[in-house]
């Protein structure tokens, strides 16, 4: 399984079928050119940094998934609690604490034999232990609208899983932060984190 980090908090993981979350490249300078083809798009909010609808209408994805807040046409909608199997690509929505949007959520994926926790934009309140064995951890650090780098540490703490990657970090001015600060508090506590470059991927 490939996953590639595209800034912000958009993560393509690849490993037969291609699933995106939260694309964000219409006025993000940041971004690398996409060209991919995904056919699973999940979207943890309707925020414009997390739901690309021009993105979406420009790929077409098959499917798209997202809480009741986004609003784009045959979205299949996914509240806290629910799961979806989606062509072999399990889906679980969990609760985010993100007062700033109308209904936020994260996603648990499993997929290829691999889980996988995207936190979306979330304060620590609404991270809690999964008694699950979480390969790979997607977790917000940049603060402001979401857990900073020692709340991170925290939720890491709850979670405990094999891998993290830092996202949702100086995209923006509010949310500077240093991502070599978080993997040297991480692995100081004995976990493993690796930050990526944009566009940079990993094998997992």
């Amino acid at each position: 399984m490939r996953v590639r980090w595209l800034s912000h908090a958009c993560f393509e993981i690849s490993d037969g079928r291609i699933v995106l979350i939260d694309p964000y490249f219409k006025g993000n300078k940041l971004a690398p050119r996409y060209e991919g083809k995904p056919d699973i798009v999940l979207l943890t909010h309707e925020h414009f940094d997390h739901a690309d609808t021009d993105f979406l209408s420009k790929v077409k994805p098959r499917i798209v998934v997202g809480p009741p807040s986004v609003r784009y046409p045959g979205i299949r909608v996914i509240r806290v609690g629910e799961t979806l199997d989606l062509d072999g690509v399990k889906v679980s929505a969990l609760n985010a604490s993100h007062p700033q949007s109308r209904y936020s959520i994260a996603y648990l994926l499993e997929y290829g034999g691999v889980r996988l926790l995207h936190l979306g934009d979330t304060y620590l309140d609404a991270v809690k232990p999964l008694g699950l064995d979480v390969h790979l951890a997607f977790i917000p650090i940049g603060g402001t609208y979401t857990m900073n780098i020692d709340e991170a540490i925290e939720a890491l703490d709850r979670i405990k899983p094999r891998l993290t990657i830092p996202m949702h970090f100086d995209t923006f001015p509010e949310i500077k932060a240093d991502p070599e600060e978080f993997r040297r508090k991480a692995e100081a506590k004995g976990y493993r984190v690796r930050v990526l470059c944009i566009g940079e991927s990993i094998e997992i």
